[in-house]
């Protein structure tokens, strides 16, 4: 016969090894990233600053690169992280013409790496479509959240797979 003590230790024992499981399979169970936006248009700039979890983003710049073998550190690393970036977060000013994004550094914080692109936009700017691809290709749930201020007003935009140019005004 089997205690009450027996069993939820049997239980506890069980449990432990699912989310240890679980956490080899992924290393965190939510897949996302934040990016925030910053329009000067007296100054005819915007930066995107994009939040992404480390491990996510050397998924994805491997997959890239196609089987192209480079050390993951250093400036040839932070080159091909910066240009899958600038390829998957995109804007367009309100003719519908490319915002060329340029890189503006990367910071590491733990396991999250912090992505800076900039670029110009006319100093009437006005209304800008923004499009986040990020890690889409990769994982089905992906979330890619989009914050900043337009014209005096806090704005938030979700993108997933499948998701075009949304406004951000």
């Amino acid at each position: 016969m089997v205690t009450r003590l027996r069993l939820a230790a049997i239980l506890g024992t069980a449990l432990l090894g699912v989310l240890a499981a679980a956490r080899h399979v992924d290393a965190h169970p939510l897949h996302s990233t934040i990016t925030e936006l910053v329009l000067d248009p007296t100054r005819g700039a915007v930066q995107a600053t994009v939040r992404v979890f480390t491990d996510d983003l050397r998924t994805a710049v491997m997959r890239a690169m196609r089987g192209r073998s480079l050390p993951q550190d250093g400036p040839a690393w932070d080159a091909a992280v910066l240009a899958y970036a600038a390829s998957v977060v995109s804007l367009r000013n309100a003719r519908g013409e490319s915002v060329a994004l340029r890189p503006c550094g990367t910071r590491r914080t733990g396991d999250l790496l912090w992505l800076c692109l900039q670029g110009e936009v006319a100093r009437d700017a006005g209304l800008l479509q923004v499009r986040n691809a990020m890690l889409c290709e990769i994982y089905e749930d992906q979330v890619n959240v989009v914050q900043g201020t337009a014209a005096g007003r806090r704005r938030t935009l979700l993108f997933v797979r499948g998701d075009r140019y949304k406004p951000f005004r």
